[in-house]
């Protein structure tokens, strides 16, 4: 095999930095959205206060 052969079947450093900076940003974001998933659920499951259902009974 000559060299380009092997230069031209082997990834770049560039595109393997690359690539495992996109691994670490889809992780990131991963964590991110469970998080946030996390929170959300939490939100939807409290009750509205009581003081809240007053004030948006008045504005009827």
């Amino acid at each position: 095999m000559q060299d380009g052969e092997k230069a031209a079947k082997q990834p770049s450093a560039t595109s393997t930095v690359a690539s495992q900076a996109d691994k670490t940003d889809r992780k990131d974001s991963s964590v991110l959205g469970n998080a946030l998933r996390a929170v959300y659920q939490d939100a939807i499951g409290e009750s509205v206060p009581d003081e809240m259902l007053d004030l948006l009974s008045k504005l009827k």
